[in-house]
């Protein structure tokens, strides 16, 4: 048995070792384990903590927390749904999965690293998968509402791609049917939390401020997707009974608002998996001369954009939930300076990238003010936040300003203006709200 799976228990361990060692210099990564943590701590999506999108994949995450709430757990979590992924891979394509999984790795790791569109991705090729194997529509419906759960966005786009690749009405609505089993059991629970409205909010109506604010586009991006788009028009009219193409086209939506490099890498990887569907396999030779030239190259690349970080790294013994986290000598100083000086002050909150690692190293509840991003908020989103911080009496705001774009600084600089200044330590500033 061990035998038979050894690839895939060395593949679980490749997934693992890269994300202990890269996943941690992220917010993204942080963002996405506070989410699970808050849902494992009993907070509501939406109501207690804005989440813009549908909160699959942080509930899913979630109940490996119920055993220990650490962020190992949750990054082993992701080096099993990584390693699922390659197995449905391989039931598509083969031994062309090789090319599918570099595609996932290259230029450096961040496909990998847990977030909603990789559970997006795994879902689009277990449908694939389904579709192969001729199951029934109410499975794939099923699934498809699953999908929908995970980023819902993509997943209308995909449960519409998916009806018409049926190329039949009464088919095309059984999915339609039953798909809408798990999403109806999704509202029924945002109806029984009382937090429907506020999914509407963040997630709908939020759309229009997330759009105007973090559109993002490369120049690799634009040309891949033009690519991909053209391929795609060519299929259909080569043969309009591809059903695989529908699912191509669909995922285009992955771009879309921002068409950047991660974005279009996780299209880019899909197409790979439609592409080599009965594909001719690739010569053993042939992978082993591949796996020669890419894997030194990849993991050379990683090395090179993270060595910095690397070469100072230990592990983070000072923290119950972070003690996994590979951390360097500095970060962890100011990290314990930080963290003290929080935990110091009463009804403290935190508007930075690291608010969410701060309230989860200090205990505290996840906040809206934990992923202080442009579009996050709802719509008109930054005025309500500002009004949520003028509500907040007789409190402390910790504030970090940050270059990135999507970061909204206008909250920053509103509680300047206003509120009294207390102190400064680290790049934090400490402000009074009476």
């Amino acid at each position: 048995m061990i035998k038979k799976y050894y690839k895939y228990i060395l593949l679980f361990l490749f997934f693992l070792f890269i994300l202990i060692v890269f996943s941690n210099n992220g917010n993204d990564t942080i963002w996405n384990y506070g989410m699970a943590h808050a849902i494992r701590m009993g907070e509501v999506p939406y109501k207690d903590f804005n989440i813009i999108s549908t909160p699959l994949y942080a509930f899913v995450m979630s109940l490996g927390l119920f055993i220990k709430d650490t962020y190992f757990i949750f990054i082993l979590e992701q080096a099993f749904l990584l390693t699922i992924f390659i197995f449905f891979v391989e039931k598509l394509v083969n031994r062309n999965y090789i090319l599918v999984l570099i595609s996932l790795c290259f230029p450096i790791f961040n496909l990998l690293f847990p977030n909603y569109n990789f559970l997006v991705l795994l879902l689009l090729t277990i449908i694939i998968y389904l579709e192969k194997q001729n199951k029934s529509d109410s499975i794939i419906g099923i699934t498809l509402g699953l999908l929908f759960l995970s980023k819902h966005t993509i997943g209308g786009f995909i449960i519409i791609a998916s009806m018409i690749s049926t190329l039949n009405v009464k088919r095309g609505l059984k999915r339609l049917l039953f798909s809408l089993i798990p999403i109806s059991i999704f509202i029924i629970y945002l109806l029984c939390t009382k937090s429907l409205y506020a999914f509407f909010d963040l997630s709908i109506l939020g759309l229009f401020d997330f759009g105007n604010h973090n559109s993002s586009i490369s120049v690799f991006s634009i040309i891949a997707s033009i690519c991909i788009l053209i391929y795609v028009i060519m299929s259909i009219k080569k043969d309009c009974k591809n059903k695989y193409i529908y699912y191509l086209f669909g995922s285009m939506i992955f771009i879309i608002p921002i068409c950047d490099l991660f974005h279009v890498f996780y299209l880019i990887c899909f197409f790979l998996i439609i592409y080599f569907i009965d594909k001719e396999e690739i010569p053993k030779n042939s992978i082993k001369k591949i796996g020669l030239i890419f894997i030194p190259l990849i993991l050379i690349l990683n090395f090179i954009s993270n060595y910095e970080y690397i070469s100072n790294i230990s592990i983070n013994n000072n923290s119950e939930k972070f003690k996994s986290n590979l951390l360097t000598n500095n970060i962890k100083i100011y990290i314990q300076i930080i963290k003290k000086k929080y935990q110091s002050y009463n009804n403290a909150y935190m508007i930075s990238m690291s608010s969410m690692f701060f309230d989860i190293e200090c205990g505290n509840k996840i906040t809206y003010f934990d992923v202080p991003l442009h579009g996050n908020f709802g719509y008109n989103g930054i005025e309500k936040m500002k009004n949520k911080i003028s509500k907040s009496h007789d409190s402390y705001f910790f504030i970090q300003d940050s270059n990135n774009v999507q970061f909204a600084n206008e909250l920053n600089d509103y509680i300047r203006s206003n509120y009294k200044f207390i102190e400064k330590i680290e790049d934090f500033e400490i402000y009074y709200i009476k």
